[in-house]
């Protein structure tokens, strides 16, 4: 249970800035409205994976689920900041 617990929190947390980043440098808004969406969606999306992590019968197959989620949206954050 702590090791799925702990896989949410970490991996979730890495991974809900990561999409809200991704989302921050596409959406053509205003900074702050950027800024606004990104700490509307961020705990919900936290939240989110904390829970996806209890939807798999072991530490290791959360922990590959989500680290499924979190590469791809590193590589369109790396993509994103060079091109800007």
């Amino acid at each position: 249970m702590w090791p799925r617990t702990l896989i949410g929190l970490f991996i979730g947390l890495f991974l809900s800035v990561s999409l809200v980043l991704n989302l921050n440098l596409l959406l053509p808004f205003s900074e702050g409205t950027r800024l606004l969406i990104g700490l509307i969606l961020a705990f919900p999306i936290w939240a989110g994976c904390i829970v996806w992590a209890y939807a798999y019968p072991s530490a290791w197959k959360s922990f590959k689920a989500l680290m499924l989620m979190f590469v791809p949206s590193v590589i369109l954050n790396t993509t994103l900041m060079m091109l800007r």
